[in-house]
């Protein structure tokens, strides 16, 4: 009998002391409590019988206690009413969770971080993105560039908002315009709404994409402009189209080994963009093939190698559709003849078959990287000087570049986020990273033919080569520097600017999200 109450006394001081701190605001929380003085409780029982065991005491009734509740000393009302309390708050955990889980079904989740601000349906069935970046930048051109007519200059090379979202679950937009003066102020390049698109994601291995993209050509035009290696893109990008008003298939084949894009558009010049087919009736067509056979190797070295090729056809007419190249410090060195189409003022437009071909590759190892591609862009032209003459002149370029990261990180063609974020105060200083290119530029012989020349070789260079260093730091996912500085020498010309080097020294500030 004594032990029976020793043991009555230890459950209803226990179911004291936790009906004193139930509350009924946090069931959750009580419960957790309970379960754990039921514990401490039930240990406290077993070491008393173990004790009236070893005393050769009269065992007392059994006592089960368990978290379902308190059976066993049902004679004290007291233990009856904790056991009550015990299952309605239970009940109500049973029910806040079925609550909370349903509230779950039908709450939007919203985020906001390093990748930009989100809202996400419950179901996730529709996803509203706002990103963008902004690249600020200088040009500093060496003194001794004689004839030079380029100014040292701060520009806002590029001011992108973009809204992506996905609706009904395999229906993704995009939307990015460019608030930005860009190379120049030209209207006619068509630069303030860069892309308008839908993508259709049907299957992996089929989508349809319609609106305004960029066509699947060049390697280096694909990359995203935040994600460029260095502050103005290699020689190759001129000869490509950028973004075209279109329609395109693409997808994923292999398990995404090889990657395959096909469309038609309006067709455009040599590295321009239109929203409009004001030329002509013709439309072009342009795909593009490229594979990473071994991108589920186990074997680290063969893991970020990748290839292809890809190109465009179409009959292109008219004015606009022959194009003029730069110098990467965005300097004219080539252009065809401009004139009213007499014989003192000759005019070269467009006049049929245009096509481009461009093998391309890709490697990436740990903080390597290197890629490189080249580019023929063939094209009818004709020239109107009193009576007209044609001809197919056929320009290539090519280029390499190659970079290395100081820090370690990972290297790929999307970029990486540094390892230690920039914060001198917790020893973080970003990611470091060195680059080198090289690169050039060719003019068929025959747009200088004695007779019937279709540019001004004293304006005019048939050639450039150009060479490249570049050092970038990485301060977190958002924030970079550029420094790069390059050279170009050009080939052909007689005056003074294409007969001297041009130097650049360029920065870039970069925020993206």
């Amino acid at each position: 009998m004594k032990f029976n109450k020793l043991v009555l006394a230890a459950v209803v001081l226990g179911a004291q002391t936790v009906s004193s701190n139930l509350r009924a605001d946090a069931a959750t929380d009580q419960l957790d409590a309970l379960k754990k003085q039921i514990e401490q409780l039930t240990e406290k029982v077993l070491i008393l019988e173990k004790q009236a065991t070893t005393a050769k005491i009269q065992q007392a009734p059994a006592v089960s206690l368990n978290t379902n509740g308190l059976a066993g000393v049902a004679a004290d009302p007291r233990v009856e009413q904790l056991d009550q309390k015990v299952r309605i708050l239970e009940r109500q955990r049973e029910l806040d969770l079925e609550s909370a889980a349903e509230k779950a079904k039908q709450t939007p989740r919203v985020s906001l971080g390093a990748n930009g601000f989100s809202v996400t349906s419950a179901d996730s069935n529709f996803v509203f993105k706002v990103r963008g970046y902004v690249q600020a930048d200088s040009r500093l051109f060496a003194s001794d560039h004689v004839g030079s007519t380029a100014n040292d200059t701060f520009l806002i090379r590029r001011a992108r908002p973009i809204l992506e979202g996905t609706l009904y679950e395999k229906y993704d937009f995009r939307v990015m315009t460019d608030f930005a003066t860009g190379i120049n102020s030209s209207a006619a390049n068509n630069g303030f709404l860069q892309d308008a698109y839908l993508n259709a994601r049907f299957l992996p291995e089929f989508q349809v994409q319609i609106g305004k993209m960029k066509e699947p050509v060049g390697l280096e035009r694909l990359q995203s402009g935040a994600n460029l290696l260095f502050v103005e893109r290699g020689y190759p990008t001129q000869l490509v189209p950028n973004r075209d008003v279109g329609l395109q298939i693409q997808g994923d084949l292999f398990a995404g080994k090889l990657r395959y894009e096909a469309g038609v558009f309006n067709g455009v010049g040599d590295g321009a963009s239109g929203d409009v087919d004001a030329s002509d009736d013709e439309k072009d067509i342009a795909g593009r093939l490229f594979a990473t056979p071994f991108k589920d190797s186990g074997t680290d070295a063969l893991r970020g190698l990748g290839f292809g090729v890809a190109g465009t056809y179409g009959n292109q007419d008219g004015a606009g559709l022959v194009s003029k190249y730069k110098s990467p410090g965005q300097q004219q060195f080539f252009a065809y003849r401009s004139g009213a189409g007499t014989a003192t003022a000759p005019n070269v437009v467009a006049d049929g078959d245009h096509w481009r071909v461009s093998p391309q590759a890709s490697y990436y190892w740990g903080p390597f990287g290197l890629f490189g591609e080249y580019v023929i862009s063939d094209q009818r032209v004709r020239r109107d000087a009193g009576t007209s003459s044609f001809a197919h002149v056929q320009n290539t370029a090519w280029q390499v570049a190659a970079s290395f990261i100081l820090t370690g990180e990972e290297d790929s063609w999307k970029g990486f986020t540094p390892k230690n974020p920039f914060n001198p105060a917790k020893g973080g200083w970003g990611a470091w990273q060195l680059a080198a290119r090289v690169g050039q530029f060719d003019v068929d012989n025959r747009v200088f033919s004695t007779s019937g020349s279709l540019a001004d070789s004293a304006t005019s260079a048939s050639g450039a080569t150009s060479w490249s260093v570049g050092l970038n730091w990485y301060f977190n996912k958002n924030v970079k520097l550029n420094f790069d500085y390059e050279q170009t020498d050009f080939t052909g010309g007689t005056s003074a600017f294409l007969k001297n080097s041009e130097k650049v020294f360029f920065t870039r500030a970069q925020v993206s999200f």
